[in-house]
């Protein structure tokens, strides 16, 4: 049976929380940083890696993963994982019988969640409340080296890249055209 959530984050079974709106290849980073010796993975990772912050400290350094939100956007959608995001950011589970259209009408401007979820860690980090970094995709190598230093890990990056986003996304509904429309002029830092 499929775990739904909602979950908490466990510091103890990991050294760091990799995080993100989803299509910004997370998971590819997560992958490479647990054959690097960290722990980025725990059992319930695909409930926690769309979560926002709780507000309260986690002792864990985290590592936020934004950006290209009409590419991200697409590409969820593409595999099939729009909604199960987006009801992760919104309400911290995996709620597969919301529809997008339900999403789209309950909050117009953010009906991902996206905006909740990034403002979520900024709030933490200018709080104090945990060791919070943000990277932006597309990332270089040197990025993520960086962000990974000032969350206190040393790794070497030889090897990893980015795999280039596919550029066919089919057509898309109504709906993904409306959310794309939500998110055209939103901007992080």
């Amino acid at each position: 049976m499929k775990e739904i959530g909602p979950s908490d984050v466990d510091s103890d079974s990991i050294d760091l929380w990799v995080v993100s709106h989803g299509g910004v290849a997370s998971n590819a980073i997560c992958d490479f940083l647990q054959k690097n010796g960290l722990r980025t993975r725990p059992d319930n990772y695909g409930l926690i890696c769309h979560k926002q912050h709780p507000g309260s400290s986690l002792n864990v350094p985290i590592l936020v993963i934004y950006g290209d939100f009409e590419g991200a956007i697409k590409s969820m959608d593409r595999r099939g994982y729009l909604t199960a995001n987006a009801t992760k950011m919104r309400f911290g589970m995996d709620l597969p019988e919301i529809s997008l259209k339900r999403l789209i009408e309950t909050r117009p401007r953010d009906p991902m969640g996206i905006i909740e979820f990034v403002n979520s860690f900024k709030n933490a980090q200018e709080k104090g409340v945990d060791n919070i970094e943000f990277l932006r995709y597309p990332y270089s190598n040197q990025d993520a080296v960086n962000k990974l230093q000032n969350l206190g890990f040393e790794i070497d990056f030889d090897g990893f890249f980015l795999r280039e986003r596919k550029k066919k996304f089919g057509i898309v509904s109504r709906e993904v055209k409306e959310i794309l429309n939500a998110y055209k002029d939103t901007v992080f830092p």
